[in-house]
């Protein structure tokens, strides 16, 4: 009997742990295709934005039934690919398990590559689907920058979805003129403490300015 009652709390727990998991893929789903939207959303009370993930949860089982999905063989396709890339990350890994100097004395950065939030310049360029000269030009102009590190410059993967306004960005960016490459990345990626933490790349996308240019000012004579 008390081994059913522990298989059950196990089973329970299980359960619990998936629906988490669900539940998070889904939020970073829906905050990767619409950033604003789900700040819109969290202004809805509690009561109808749970109406409408309800519904919308239900408008997936129709799908799913309409076309006849086999959702726990898409699950497990899911789980495969992920397999798959953690094989391959883990072999790109071993090829290159000698770190580099730039990478011992400087991890976090190094953290950053890793996690292609800055990416080197062939797969920024695919990335967004431009040529070296457009890039070139866009340098020149102050609405893309790059970061040096080991002697090769990276460019910021914020750049890559169309959030904000390019010459909106060279605006504030002006401001920061005379400061290192890195230290503009810790300005536009670091949060702002008077505007409630957002970052300056969030302020942006909502076109707050005064907030971004007083915040840059502020940066520049700290």
């Amino acid at each position: 009997m008390a081994s059913t009652v522990s298989d059950n709390e196990d089973i329970a727990a299980l359960i619990k742990a998936r629906t988490r998991h669900a539940i998070r893929a889904s939020v970073i789903a829906a905050v990767l295709d619409d950033p604003v939207g789900v700040w819109r959303l969290l202004e809805l009370p509690a009561e109808e934005l749970g109406r409408r993930i309800r519904s919308h949860l239900w408008d997936v089982s129709g799908v799913a039934t309409v076309f006849n999905y086999d959702l726990p063989a898409l699950r497990e396709e899911g789980e495969n690919l992920r397999k798959r890339y953690e094989r391959i990350a883990k072999s790109r890994k071993d090829a290159t398990e000698l770190l580099s100097e730039a990478e011992k004395a400087n991890p976090e950065r190094s953290q950053l590559i890793r996690q292609r939030k800055v990416l080197c310049e062939e797969d920024f360029r695919l990335a967004t689907n431009i040529t070296k000269k457009k890039l070139e030009k866009d340098v020149a102009g102050g609405r893309v920058f790059s970061v040096d590190f080991g002697g090769e410059p990276y460019y910021p993967a914020f750049f890559i979805p169309k959030l904000f306004d390019r010459n909106d960005f060279a605006s504030v960016f002006r401001r920061l003129d005379g400061l290192s490459a890195w230290s503009k990345w810790d300005f536009f990626t670091s949060p702002i403490e008077s505007q409630q933490g957002a970052t300056p790349l969030q302020l942006l996308m909502v076109e707050s300015m005064e907030q971004v240019l007083k915040a840059a000012d502020a940066f520049v004579n700290r």
